[in-house]
């Protein structure tokens, strides 16, 4: 499922649309038991504060993706007791496709997308997205809020 996130019009201050991502992003956190993955720009360090702080409301820790490709096998991370929150990006599109194998089947894992700040569509991007269709992964896209 690919679903475009729409939040309330009525708000044009950053912090405001900070404060409902980071509500949006609890919720759907609270659905989901599976691993849950954010494709957001290394540059958008508000954005990646907010979902941070989101897991943490959850109690879940947000972790660099790229970082714990280095420390764990896809394997490992994948037997890890607990759920993986992850910032991805397409450059580990073999290392997740390896980890998501190796995860428990029957749960349900989720991607939060967000286009901001060179993360926007491309070719790179739309392959990345098509790998998490073609997994049964949920989108949940933010779009350039």
């Amino acid at each position: 499922m690919w679903e475009a996130v729409q939040l309330p019009r009525e708000t044009d201050a950053p912090e405001e649309t900070e404060r409902l991502i980071q509500q949006f992003a609890e919720e759907k956190m609270q659905e989901y038991d599976g691993s849950v993955f954010f494709c957001i720009s290394r540059r958008d360090q508000e954005r990646r504060l907010t979902l941070r702080q989101a897991a943490q409301a959850c109690r879940l820790s947000a972790r660099d993706g790229r970082a714990m490709c280095t420390a764990f096998s896809a394997q490992k991370l994948a037997d890890r007791p607990g759920r993986d929150v992850l910032f991805v990006e397409p450059s580990m599109q073999q290392y997740l496709g390896e980890y998501l194998d190796a995860c428990s089947a029957g749960r349900r894992h989720m991607l939060i997308y967000c286009r901001r700040k060179g993360n926007g569509p491309c070719l790179r991007t739309s392959i990345f997205m098509d790998f998490w269709w073609n997994r049964g992964v949920d989108i949940w896209d933010l779009g350039e809020q």
